[in-house]
């Protein structure tokens, strides 16, 4: 990897480091800086969009049409459109791709030196006018009709937005602000030249981080975090309630004097005197009841869609491509590199696959260079530098892309005219290659011969019984060699689903069935005696994509209303199908309408090219899938029906179910045999518990490789999550399957020879006995937490002390500082004696064992529970969690402990190494020093501290070089603060 060629001349050699940070000629911020400063200022723009939209719209037509949620996020797509369009021309034009258009390769800077010069003969009148917008949509329509077709999507179908192409909607005055703020950052022009393709990504990230509201009393934007509170509201709230409200609404704290005045406030209008000063630049005037605003929203962390760091991306497709280009130890010809077949299936904006153009490109010139050929080039086409002519070759033949997202694949094309810096090639020129459409639903043509019969189609418990009995009597499909047995994939073994929930895995499950093939698919022929799923045996080969359509649109049959009753099945099965094709037929109707509104991509369809092959699939699957969960405290809403048709589909929807765990299936089953498969997904995939039928599902088809890249946490603007590259390759069906491993490898560039080893010894010693620990905290429900308040002495009705993870300390439990209604609370809360028989409390909040004698006390979930046997006793087991060699392998053994945000588990616990038989004669003595220091409540001494260790080490059998390795780690670590 190397420069792209954005920054001119070749890129250099593969693995060369790429500088990000100063400017080119070091006199202003780096290309990430100047994107941070575009991204702020794009922010405030998109603002200026809205109020213009609003002052412009004085007929409220369009309006009126964001009075529902549907229609605001049409509007919103709108307005981020006419920005992004803005953006995305400003960038060309600092390219030199505008070359030959109206203003001489500069047309916004010669538009907006207009509106200056307007602005100053004319003044407030520029507000009255509405010529300047038409340029630009005369701009574009002009590059977007360069190509047969023109571009489609949401940022350059002309029909996707009309008012944008409409009557005159932003007025020059409103444009020239909205230029004014993408132009310059504190009066200096912003180096739009200084930027990355790919920071159009975060760009868009960044605009569709707002929903867009109306409000529904007066209303003001209030810093830090720019979030609209609706001032009537707020002065409804009693004064001393209205403090709270804004911290946890805004994020805003107030010092005692504005606060005062805040709760004072006895109208609106002094409300909005007494925040003046918080009040968001972006918006500094109060918003009118019924008018439309910008919130900072949830819709990027629902969707999951965050900008990838080059580094990143860099990384991963080098590494996903490099065993594809050196096979067999040679260098790849010409030929082989333009024969990949490379997709990203969550593709966002691009940024993946804009850096396989440019590394393909690279070794692409590589190649016509080793083989001494010239790049191919059309009768009529012009030379062209080998490496321009390599990133269009490339682009064109090699890429391959899919988002749910309209606006994101317009970006994807975009950004990828933008790389290749062809400006004789339409921005259509990628259409095909491109495809918005939902990556995770879509049939195969294998399947639809046969009804689904674990659809959820209307009907009552007959007909549910009656598809019970078809399955009984399907005849089970042959499992590959090495396939993993049936329900190991996590698959619920009872519950709700009941027998259905122990039908065969998805066309692609994790059996490792070969795609097109009948093994284990859910449509696959049911028995029974009406025989109607083979009448359509004949002549599916070739299902085309009314036929496909059809029959994913029975998993999302509307279970009431006129069509429910007109929900085939088995014996009618076939006679819908037939009709699938009917412009008349209701039912085809309704099929075509789900199949629109759901977005269903059909792989083998959408890329017939790479599907029809003799070894279907990509060579290479590469991308960021969207990080989504679907259980936990971050749990995301997802609809019912789509629910059920990943639990029945994909393996991988099992155990922790998330949306990165469906792409980690599906990418790995559109691979062919030999495909690479690098994706960036969150580090937990790889060794938490409940992500293991994710990890079996991808296992049955791909080999990971030995050292995976862990990227560590703050990889991404405003994500804690830490994350790594998956990196595997599509094994061949016949292929031996490796044993099943509990996690996958994380490259460890952080351990010595000795640590290792010491890593390695202590790992394969027993661990202590499961029955010491356990898990006895009062875990809060949103209703609870209310019962409960932090005071350090009782107040009627919280008289019941509660001590939560921050009370705990290293041999010191803390006075609690929480108190609980006790009778009020309607979680589950323990009996006295439950609590009185913990014997250690341990801090769950930690990246290390934290212990304290327990003296009966409730406490929170955030701390755990220890208790003792006849060979450890509390007072012993207290100083062994305690001590520094048990610390330093719990937090050198678990990655969660030293990223993100750790916890210390029962799990944890659990696999801590119990010394070997000569060290346990030792117990006693540590028995003996926890009933010196235990009870005393008061710390570990320092001299204490080295007689424990040092204890613990003999335990052991530990060297002098391992225990000074361990030492200096607890010199560098040190304990977490007394109040967390």
């Amino acid at each position: 990897m190397g420069r792209d060629r954005e920054r001119g001349g070749a890129l250099a050699p593969r693995g060369a480091a790429r500088g990000t940070g100063a400017s080119l000629d070091g006199s202003g911020p780096s290309a990430d800086g100047v994107a941070r400063q575009l991204r702020d200022r794009a922010q405030g723009a998109l603002g200026e969009v809205l109020r213009g939209f609003q002052a412009a719209d004085t007929q409220g037509g369009d309006v009126a049409c964001a009075g529902s949620a549907e229609g605001r996020r049409r509007l919103r797509a709108g307005l981020v459109s006419a920005l992004m369009r803005l953006i995305f021309l400003l960038y060309a034009e600092a390219r030199g791709l505008l070359a030959g258009v109206e203003g001489g390769g500069a047309p916004l800077a010669r538009l907006f030196e207009d509106l200056q010069e307007e602005r100053r003969r004319q003044g407030d009148d520029l507000e009255r006018r509405h010529g300047a917008w038409a340029r630009i949509a005369a701009l574009f329509r002009a590059l977007r009709d360069r190509g047969p077709g023109g571009a489609r999507g949401g940022l350059c179908d002309p029909d996707a937005h009309p008012f944008l192409e409409g009557r005159p909607w932003l007025s020059d005055g409103a444009l020239h602000r909205v230029l004014s703020a993408l132009l310059a950052h504190d009066g200096v022009p912003l180096r739009y030249g200084e930027l990355e393709v790919e920071h159009l990504g975060t760009l868009y990230e960044g605009l569709i981080a707002f929903d867009l509201e109306i409000a529904e009393g007066e209303s003001m934007a209030l810093l830090p975090s720019h979030v609209v509170v609706d001032l009537e509201a707020l002065l409804a709230l009693p004064g001393r309630d209205r403090l709270a409200r804004l911290e946890e609404a805004a994020d805003l704290k107030l010092g005692a004097r504005p606060a005062a005045r805040v709760a004072a406030a006895g109208s609106v209008a002094e409300l909005s005197q007494a925040l003046a000063r918080r009040a968001s630049p972006r918006h500094p005037d109060r918003i009118a009841r019924g008018a439309l605003y910008l919130q900072p929203g949830q819709l990027r962390r629902r969707a999951g869609s965050y900008y990838t760091p080059r580094e990143i991306t860099s990384h991963v497709v080098e590494r996903t491509l490099s065993p594809l280009l050196d096979r067999d130890g040679r260098p790849a010809a010409p030929a082989d590199v333009l024969a990949l077949a490379v997709c990203d299936p969550a593709m966002g904006s691009g940024a993946f696959l804009v850096e396989a153009c440019r590394q393909l490109a690279a070794r692409l010139v590589e190649a016509w260079q080793s083989a001494g050929a010239a790049p191919p080039l059309a009768r009529d086409e012009p030379p062209q530098p080998p490496l321009a002519r390599a990133m269009a070759l490339v682009a064109e033949r090699c890429l391959h892309g899919v988002d749910l997202d309209p606006l994101a694949v317009d970006l994807a094309r975009l950004s990828l005219w933008l790389v290749v810096q062809d400006a004789r090639l339409p921005l259509s020129f990628l259409d095909g290659k491109l495809r918005c459409g939902d990556s995770l639903i879509g049939a195969e043509r294998a399947e639809v011969g046969g009804f689904p019969a674990a659809a959820k189609l209307p009907g009552g418990s007959g007909e549910r019984q009656t598809r019970r009995a078809l399955l009984r009597q399907a005849p089970l499909p042959p499992r590959p060699e090495g396939a993993t047995p049936e329900g190991a994939e996590g698959a619920p073994r009872n519950g709700p689903e009941g027998a259905e929930g122990a039908l065969r895995n998805g066309s692609e499950g994790a059996e490792g069935a070969p795609r097109g093939g009948p093994e284990g698919a859910e449509g696959a022929p049911c028995g029974g005696p009406e025989g109607a799923e083979r009448a359509l045996g004949d002549g599916l080969e070739g299902a085309d994509q009314a036929a496909l359509d059809a029959w994913m649109a029975l998993w999302f049959w509307p279970p009431a209303g006129e069509l429910a009753a007109l929900a085939p099945a088995p014996a009618t099965f076939a006679r819908y199908m037939a009709a699938a094709r009917e412009p008349a037929d209701p039912r085809a109707a309704l099929s075509r309408r789900i199949a629109e509104e759901r977005r269903f991509l059909h792989w083998e369809l959408a890329f017939p090219g790479v599907f029809d092959r003799p070894e279907p699939g990509f060579d290479a699957v590469i991308g960021n899938p969207p990080w989504v969960a679907y259980v936990g405290r971050a749990a995301q809403p997802i609809a019912p029906e789509v629910f059920h048709l990943h639990l029945r589909r994909n393996p991988a929807f099992h155990g922790y179910r998330s949306l990165h765990g469906l792409f980690v299936h599906r990418a790995a089953s559109l691979l062919r045999p030999g495909g690479r498969l690098g994706l960036v997904i969150p580090t937990s995939v790889s060794d938490l518990d409940g992500y293991g039928p994710t990890r079996r599902a991808h296992d049955a088809l791909c080999a990971v490789d030995s050292d995976l890249p862990s990227f560590g946490s703050g990889a991404f603007d405003g994500v804690f999550q830490p994350c790594m590259g998956l990196l595997s390759t599509r094994l061949s069906p016949a292929a031996p399957r490796a044993a099943a491993i509990a996690s996958w490898p994380l490259a460890r560039s952080d351990l010595d020879v000795v640590s290792r080893r010491l890593l390695d010894r202590l790992g394969a010693l027993p661990p202590l006995p499961a029955a010491l620990f356990g898990e006895r905290g009062f875990q809060t429900t949103t209703e609870d937490a209310e019962r409960i308040r932090r005071a350090d002495a009782p107040e009627p009705p919280y008289t019941c002390p509660i001590r939560e993870g921050a009370d705990v300390g290293e041999l010191v439990a803390r006075a609690p500082r929480h108190h609980v209604d006790r009778a009020g609370v309607k979680g589950r809360f323990r009996k006295d004696e439950d609590w009185k028989a913990v014997r250690l409390l341990i801090r769950q909040t930690a990246r290390y064992p934290i212990a304290a004698l327990s003296d009966g006390l409730p406490f929170r979930n955030s701390i755990l529970a220890g208790f003792s046997d006849a060979t450890w006793s509390e007072f012993a087991l207290l100083c062994y969690l305690n001590s520094s060699p048990v610390r330093w392998w719990h937090y050198t053994r678990h990655r969660d402990a030293r990223e993100g945000m750790p916890q210390v588990k029962i799990a944890h616990l659990r696999a801590i190494p119990a010394p070997p038989p000569a060290g346990a004669a030792l117990i006693a003595a540590l028995d003996a020093l926890g009933r010196e220091l235990g009870p005393a409540n008061a710390g570990l001494p320092a001299d204490a501290r080295r007689h424990l260790d040092g204890t613990v080490a003999s335990m052991l059998e530990m060297t002098e070089e391992e225990r000074g390795c361990v030492a200096r780690w607890a010199a560098a670590t040190p304990l977490p603060r007394p109040d967390g």
